[in-house]
């Protein structure tokens, strides 16, 4: 199939009719019928059959259509890159972080770095620690920022901020519990939110418990620090999550205290190995500095 049979068949699939895949192209119908019927030459096969003036994908053109919108994707970056590259914008700074620093540090982060770069384009994607690892490896960002140490031949490594484990949990009223800390080993021993051991925080515990000789009680295991923190907020038990998470919470019925004996954590910014990092990449990661040491 040529770029010109995939664009109408990936119209067609969006639109579900002739006409309404030539007002998203903006051609006329018979152009998108000819390129239809040549695609379906070429194949050898239908792509959709007519049902009630509306056009039904058969199931070659679903399985054809993943692949489809994957390319679609990739062009419509190449189209933005072409733009931004005939207005001296080019790619700007492509920021890679983890889901729960996304949510308060990261904009408090940006905020600082516009002062310096107002004008400069940042782009910016939700990815889990190891989704990221393999991104800078291969130079699809600039910089990533993620929890723990990520081991890689082609990255490299600088010092964020370093907090700690914390528990949060949901208060009847605010300030009813005034303890600062709490056993570790007492939260593993009620039923409490838990984060998958492929996240970097789920593996240290994992690592913990196992130390303890305890075996955990989870009644809720989610993938992210922040599903976890909303859910504690709502009542559905303790949570043990990362200093930095718990500072995003803005509810005055959260009760959160130092998990015993303390746990470091540390933030950490991704770099690709052996590239010297522009000014923009080193004044965002200085700025992010400073909003997880505030």
């Amino acid at each position: 199939m040529r770029l010109k049979h995939l664009e109408v068949f990936n119209a067609i699939m969006l639109a579900g009719t002739v006409g309404g895949a030539a007002k998203l192209l903006h051609v006329t119908q018979p152009s998108v019928t000819q390129t239809l019927q040549h695609a379906e030459l070429q194949l050898g096969y239908a792509l959709f059959t007519r049902q009630r003036r509306k056009l039904v994908p058969t199931h070659q053109a679903h399985a054809l259509y993943a692949e489809v919108q994957l390319l679609m994707t990739q062009l419509e970056s190449v189209r933005r890159l072409s733009v931004a590259l005939g207005n001296d914008q080019a790619v700007g700074l492509r920021i890679l972080i983890v889901p729960s620093l996304a949510v308060r540090a990261l904009p408090d982060a940006l905020k600082l770095f516009r002062k310096r770069h107002a004008d400069m384009n940042v782009s910016i994607r939700v990815q889990h620690s190891r989704e990221i690892t393999q991104s800078i490896a291969l130079q699809e960002a600039d910089v990533g920022i993620v929890y723990g140490g990520q081991s890689h031949p082609a990255v490299q490594e600088e010092p964020i901020a370093t907090g700690r484990l914390v528990c949060v949990s949901r208060l009847a009223t605010p300030g009813a519990d005034k303890r600062s800390t709490v056993a570790l080993e007492e939260v593993l021993r009620t039923p409490f939110i838990r984060i998958d051991e492929r996240d970097p925080i789920g593996t240290m515990l994992a690592e913990q418990w196992a130390r303890l000789g305890v075996a955990p009680r989870a009644n809720i295991t989610v993938q992210t620090h922040h599903i976890a923190m909303v859910l504690a907020e709502e009542g559905f038990g303790p949570a043990i999550l990362d200093s930095f998470t718990a500072r995003a919470s803005r509810s005055a019925l959260l009760h959160v205290r130092t998990v015993l004996p303390e746990v470091a954590v540390d933030v950490k910014a991704l770099l690709p190995q052996g590239l010297r990092s522009p000014g923009p990449v080193e004044d965002f990661i200085k700025a992010f500095r400073t909003v997880t040491a505030a």
